[in-house]
């Protein structure tokens, strides 16, 4: 039976020592006999089993825990009380940047942070490459750490941990840090890793992202689990939580998702290099280029719900082709298909191309999409279904403003209510 279990904490309680002031802690040392210190249990009394290949999330308001929880679990933290039995290789990516030593190069971290997970320096460099292209930092990999963005250092810190074949995988908040297209990325390999039957914990504030990923959803709230559930189930109480009269000053963690940061490596990204492992295709027509456009034909990061956008679409034909079918696929960050389409399914017919002919296909499309992530994935192929080109998650883009609805779309409804009095039925609307 235990070798069905990755993770099973029993009574593991986590106290700290508090001084209201500096000298109170002097004091105590120079007068002993004295206690001057406050117990503060940040942890009570936690009973968890976490079945091997499941993916728990852990939602809870901020000072629920959770980041003390996972810490234990990674053996960062000893808890005052109570027993941890992990089975597996763990990979925690936790606080920002914990476990890099600023003054050392990016490359420099890499190895020890591997070494410290358990790899041998042959296996790190049998998997540097990967790191390092998931990471997609440039020449700043060579430069210490202490002169990278805070997205930059959370694009390394996840490289690491998620290319070294955990057996269990921790992620805190750290992802929020990260842009639109980092987001899609990292929630993509996690995807990847849940197929491939590692155990997953995932802390995040995004309701959305916890239901889908998610088979089972823990509820932290003053140190304690108060529910072990299904996603739906558990959430919907987590957000009656936050609504609550004793909750009203948490409410911003529910705020929207961080807007897109263009920092100054974001701006450098090149997509075709970092999607380039998910393409296939005999590249007789391929794609150049994939931009998201405003109804008034400027490039943009960001569409507003109920707003109506474009995605141009670049290719390049490599011989002579009669029967080019060109779609689109926009999905979210948990790789649900909300729209696809293509020439063909829009009786659509394209002209014959010659060799070396540049063709543009523009998708003209209202947003009815609800706030979040969103990524685009394109495709060139024959009628009869033979694939030209075709590449994954090509462009990012984040929806803004849907705030009066939820799920993943905005309908955008008309609300007419009736009034009747004992005269006259009033319409309103």
């Amino acid at each position: 039976m235990m070798s069905e279990i990755a993770i099973s904490l029993t009574n593991i309680s986590k106290c700290y020592r508090r001084y209201n002031r500096p000298i109170d802690r002097l004091k105590e040392i120079v007068l002993p006999g004295k206690s001057r210190a406050q117990a503060f249990w940040a942890l009570r009394d936690i009973n968890l089993e976490v079945i091997r290949g499941e993916t728990l999330g852990i939602v809870g308001q901020n000072g629920s825990g959770k980041s003390t929880l996972l810490q234990i679990i990674a053996g960062t933290l000893t808890p005052t009380t109570g027993e941890v039995w992990v089975n597996g290789r763990v990979s925690a990516l936790l606080e920002l940047g914990s476990g890099f030593n600023p003054e050392f190069t990016g490359r420099q971290n890499v190895f020890f942070n591997g070494q410290i997970l358990g790899l041998s320096r042959e296996e790190i460099e049998a998997k540097f490459d990967s790191i390092a292209a998931f990471a997609d930092i440039g020449d700043f990999l060579d430069q210490p750490v202490k002169t990278y963005s805070s997205g930059m250092v959370v694009r390394l810190a996840f490289a690491v941990v998620a290319n070294i074949d955990p057996t269990i995988l921790i992620v805190d908040e750290a992802l929020a840090v990260g842009d639109a297209r980092f987001q899609a990325r990292c929630m993509k390999r996690i995807r990847q890793l849940k197929e491939q039957g590692v155990t997953i914990l995932f802390v995040s504030h995004d309701s959305a992202s916890v239901k889908m990923l998610c088979n089972r959803v823990a509820l932290m709230n003053y140190g304690s689990i108060i529910e072990v559930g299904t996603p739906k189930t558990v959430i919907d109480h987590y957000i009656a939580l936050l609504s609550s009269e004793n909750t009203r000053n948490n409410q911003e963690i529910l705020s929207p998702r961080k807007r897109l940061e263009l920092n100054q490596e974001n701006q450098s990204y090149r997509k075709t290099d970092c999607f380039q492992k998910h393409r296939h295709g005999n590249q007789l027509a391929v794609i150049n280029d994939v931009n998201i456009l405003n109804a008034n034909n400027r490039q943009v990061k960001t569409i507003e719900t109920g707003s109506s956008f474009q995605v141009l679409l670049r290719l390049q034909v490599k011989a002579k082709l009669s029967d080019l079918v060109i779609g689109i696929s926009i999905r979210n960050l948990m790789g649900l298909v909300m729209y696809g389409t293509n020439t063909k399914l829009m009786n659509c017919q394209l002209p014959k191309s010659d060799i070396g002919q540049t063709v543009s296909v523009r998708f003209q499309l209202p947003c009815y999409l609800h706030k979040g992530v969103y990524t685009v994935t394109v495709g060139i192929h024959s009628e009869e279904g033979l694939s030209y080109d075709w590449i994954d998650d090509l462009a990012v883009f984040e929806v803004v403003n849907g705030n009066h609805c939820e799920g993943v779309v905005d309908l955008n409804p008309i609300i007419k209510v009736d009034v009747e009095t004992n005269d006259v039925l009033c319409l309103m609307s």
